[in-house]
């Protein structure tokens, strides 16, 4: 199983049906307090794991073709399109369920992971510490769907090669790691040696 594999779950990997099987650059996410609460929330599954409810009905074949455009080869105009239809249903996703609801937040972990299939890491680790507030928000800091989601922005941290920018979405990684994976985490120390090398 590839690393990427193993980052996505959850959600599960990123296929036509990368949903039912839980049952260009993007606009960058804003790091507001949630205000609308989750509505019925994903109910614990087999093994204590959450299961995640699919997305309405009349979505599934549009989420679908989301995620088709994510599965090898990647064709980059399709790609570009998955984008904007995925921008479009996070839009939809966040009007009629709020942002804390867990359609709108596989939505937006899904937008990370179309911004890394587009080469875009800085923005791909910025949707999932975005995702990591709302998981936070939802389920708790220590819950593994917020653990993942903070794993997925490190994991895309550590492709953004500018040192300027590596330093200021460190600086914005760091209290979310400090908060969810500990202050000894392996992910806040590789973290905090960059933006803070001599703690």
């Amino acid at each position: 199983m590839s690393t990427d594999q193993i980052l996505h779950r959850p959600w599960g990997i990123v296929s036509p049906d990368f949903w039912q099987k839980t049952d260009p650059e993007p606009t960058t996410p804003v790091s507001a307090p949630v205000q609308a609460p989750v509505g019925p929330g994903p109910a614990p599954g087999a093994m204590g794991q959450t299961a995640v409810p699919p997305p309405p009905a009349e979505y599934r074949w549009r989420i679908a073709a989301v995620t088709a455009a994510c599965v090898p080869p990647i064709d980059p105009q399709r790609l570009a399109a998955a984008n904007v239809e995925a921008e479009q249903i996070d839009g939809e996703f966040t009007a009629a369920f709020g942002a804390a609801h867990s359609h709108t937040i596989n939505v937006r972990e899904l937008r990370g992971w179309i911004a890394h299939l587009m080469g875009q890491p800085a923005a791909a680790a910025r949707w999932y510490l975005h995702t990591t507030g709302l998981q936070a928000h939802v389920w708790g800091t220590e819950h593994e769907f917020t653990r993942a989601s903070a794993g997925r922005a490190v994991q895309q941290w550590k492709g953004v090669t500018d040192p300027a920018e590596r330093l200021a979405l460190g600086s914005e990684l760091l209290p979310m790691l400090r908060a969810v994976t500990g202050e000894t985490s392996d992910a806040t120390l590789a973290v905090q040696a960059i933006v803070e090398p001599s703690a």
